[in-house]
């Protein structure tokens, strides 16, 4: 089977074929079958203030990488007599540790969306690292593909000035904390249920994923499916 080269677009830039994924990023697969998306930037929902200014999957790899490396060096120190070439060997182990951890461990989930020509499906598989879920649709029952706007203001100012306040005290700054928060998903409509399969932070970012998924669905969707 022949597929096309892939292509990551990053909402709100042109696409490229670098193979690099932004923070709001999607990749388009067309094949004799049909068409793949695949994208992690698939959320309608508020930034927390932990995970978006403070907590990350890379603060969370570093810190699982040293808990392993200060447990293995609690044993190493049981048996063995602790040198200069241990602690260089230790520099490179915990960033291997590192790179499994983030690839592994907290990997960012990934949704999949498969248009099927062949079985007139299409199917939303989203892969966690623990766990999947997936759920499939007639491709008759597409009523549509719409883009949407949310808009999501914070819901306790009190909380945000304080927060925001104790933050300057100590030198550090939340970009983006407390501010309204806009979303761009596009969504499918199967009249009774929509699902969102790309969510962008401006409409120019969802209006390019809608336009190049277009181009790959001319010879699988009705037109109607586009129109607004």
């Amino acid at each position: 089977m022949q597929k096309s080269p892939c292509t990551w677009g990053a909402a709100g830039s042109s696409i490229s074929n670098s193979g690099k994924m932004s923070t709001e990023a999607y990749q388009i697969e067309k094949s004799e079958n049909g068409v793949v998306v695949r994208t992690t930037s698939f959320r309608t929902e508020r930034r927390s203030v932990l995970h978006s200014g403070i907590f990350n999957r890379e603060l969370a790899s570093s810190l699982a990488a040293g808990a392993v490396m200060v447990i293995m060096g609690f044993f190493f120190a049981l048996y063995f007599r602790i040198t200069v070439v241990h602690f260089i060997a230790a520099v490179f182990v915990f960033a291997a540790l590192f790179i499994l951890f983030r690839m592994y461990a907290f990997r960012e989930a990934v949704l999949e969306t498969t248009f099927d020509m062949e079985k007139k499906t299409i199917r939303v598989l989203l892969k966690r690292t623990m766990g999947s879920r997936r759920q499939l649709y007639p491709m008759d029952a597409l009523a549509g593909i719409r883009i949407h706007h949310l808009s999501m203001e914070p819901e306790n100012m009190d909380a945000v000035k304080l927060v925001e306040k104790v933050a300057v005290q100590h030198g550090t700054v939340i970009p983006g904390f407390g501010k309204v928060e806009d979303f761009y998903f596009v969504e499918l409509d199967f009249r009774e249920k929509k699902i969102v399969i790309f969510s962008a932070r401006d409409r120019q970012g969802a209006e390019s994923f809608v336009d190049e998924l277009r181009s790959s669905l001319t010879e699988v969707l009705p037109p109607v499916v586009w129109e607004s």
